[in-house]
């Protein structure tokens, strides 16, 4: 008796569940009826989705929209399953705190959004877990106090003092084996003295070194859209008029500078940045960038 109870309540409780599910297959992915515009929950898949490399029914996106425009938490993933971002929107603006992710689950940058500017608190982290850059940000988005970044080893790479945003008092450089490579005094981010110093110890050695990411070849059209810059410095854009590369170009493609990066909507994803035609990291998105 207790048995046929059992089973009575499980096959109620499987019922339910999966009309509970069906209900909201039908809440998902609406559009409002009178101007067409996204509203309530949605889950972008594969096949829904501009973005490359992922199969027809990978979730690509979940999020509310309301207006057509993101509201509220926004959930990215990887190809492979993997949390990309989660990201607070108020009417298609990120706000407030952010997190992304690698491909392989290690938290890529947190930060928080207020007004456009990066506020409070920012870590930006290397594929291995490591930390690459420490940085407070004033209410105004300028760095306020110690900035500290590392190299991938772990080691770091650079201190220095900020009163909003300009460089004051002494910075310190070092060589990936730690010893001190440059110190420099400023004064209102001016420099007044430099003194380098040769490495001590052995020269560190990366165990896993990663063969290196080449810049992309230039795209979008120049501002001067009658001259077709090889080389020098120059800004192109998409057809929305949104920046897509800014820098020196060399030999047809990006050599110093950064790439802008958009997801379908048309919104700032992230961006690139390039040193001597080899990827450098993901820059920090400052309010002249996004809007």
């Amino acid at each position: 008796m207790y048995i046929k109870r059992s089973l009575f309540v499980f096959i109620i409780a499987a019922l339910m569940c999966s009309n509970s599910l069906v209900a909201q297959s039908d809440t998902l992915n609406q559009t409002n009826p009178e101007n067409g515009r996204k509203v309530g929950y949605w889950i972008v898949l594969g096949n829904m989705s501009k973005e490359k490399g992922y199969d027809d029914n990978a979730k690509v996106e979940e999020g509310v929209y309301l207006n057509s425009r993101k509201n509220g938490i926004w959930k990215k993933f990887w190809p492979n399953g993997n949390l990309k971002s989660e990201i607070f929107y108020k009417r298609g603006r990120s706000t407030g705190a952010y997190t992304t992710y690698f491909k392989n689950g290690n938290v890529e940058e947190k930060g928080t959004m207020k007004g456009g500017f990066l506020v409070g608190d920012y870590q930006l982290f290397w594929e291995n877990g490591k930390t690459r850059q420490i940085k407070t940000f004033n209410s105004l988005g300028a760095t306020e106090g110690v900035v500290e970044l590392f190299y991938e080893n772990g080691q770091k790479e650079l201190v220095f003092n900020t009163v909003n945003g300009v460089e004051q008092g002494e910075s310190t450089w070092f060589y990936e084996n730690g010893d001190v490579k440059r110190k420099m005094a400023f004064n209102n981010g001016v420099s007044e003295k430099t003194d380098d110093y040769a490495m001590v110890n052995p020269a560190y050695e990366d165990p896993n070194k990663k063969s290196a990411v080449t810049a992309p070849k230039i795209e979008g059209a120049f501002n001067a859209a009658t001259v077709a810059i090889k080389d020098g410095y120059g800004k192109t854009y998409n057809n929305d008029k949104s920046i897509l590369m800014d820098g020196e170009f060399k030999g047809g493609k990006l050599y110093n500078g950064r790439h802008y990066i958009y997801d379908d909507f048309g919104l700032l994803d992230h961006i690139e940045e390039y040193r001597e035609g080899i990827y450098a990291g993901n820059g920090i998105i400052g309010k002249k960038d996004r809007y």
